[in-house]
């Protein structure tokens, strides 16, 4: 079994072998899936997102609430007083976006 570490690792792979090999999910997304149209992620993360579930914790749009959203699940909770590591509700490991969006 594989511990979550090499987990974690196979996904980075995945991840980084998407930005280099960008036009082969074009091409393998058309093949397989261009019948049920637009693929909205390429192969290669949504397989790394299997492996290794990621989410973001975004801030809402409450105007009274200091409140964050899960990006994923969608479910909103209160700001913790620490980080969450894990969403409470679906599970994913939390991950922050870099200064141009990357993960």
């Amino acid at each position: 079994m594989m511990t979550s570490e090499e987990r974690r690792e196979v996904a980075a792979r995945l991840r980084k072998a998407a930005d280099f090999d960008e036009w082969l999910d074009v091409i393998i997304n058309n093949a397989i899936f261009g019948v049920f149209g637009e693929v909205r992620h390429p192969i290669a993360d949504t397989l790394a997102d299997l492996i290794d579930p990621t989410c973001h914790m975004v801030d809402t749009d409450h105007e009274y609430e200091d409140s964050i959203r899960c990006d994923v699940c969608q479910m909103t909770f209160n700001r913790p007083w620490e980080p969450f590591k894990f969403c409470p509700n679906c599970g994913a490991r939390v991950v922050t976006r870099d200064a141009d969006g990357a993960r």
